[in-house]
């Protein structure tokens, strides 16, 4: 898994994340955000590397359905983009607004 796969994995689990069940958000964080091997996992989970890796695979796929429904992150990506635009113009006035738009975003 490349870079940016595991940075997309990881922006999904951000998102979606809440919506999975809490065994599989606690397997997903280890493995993304922790860096943790999926033997590592098992054995804090006392299950096999194999249930890991399908929990790992299902929970994954899931998140990607989500995101293919619903489109957040991508909608979120576009307007990254637009306030990046918006912060970059001279008027003060729409300086301050889309930094009200970004603070909006990142939940602030």
């Amino acid at each position: 898994m490349n870079i940016n796969d595991r940075l997309y994995a990881v922006y999904l689990i951000d998102y979606y994340g809440p919506l999975l069940t809490e065994h599989q958000l606690a397997i997903l964080n280890e493995y993304y955000d922790n860096d943790l091997s999926m033997q590592e996992i098992a054995e804090n989970h006392q299950i096999s590397k194999s249930a890991v890796a399908d929990i790992i695979k299902r929970s994954f796929n899931q998140l990607q359905t989500y995101e293919n429904k619903l489109h957040l992150l991508t909608k979120a990506r576009k307007r990254e983009i637009i306030i990046q635009e918006l912060l970059s113009k001279d008027d003060q006035e729409i300086k301050t607004l889309a930094g009200k738009l970004k603070e909006l975003e990142l939940g602030e």
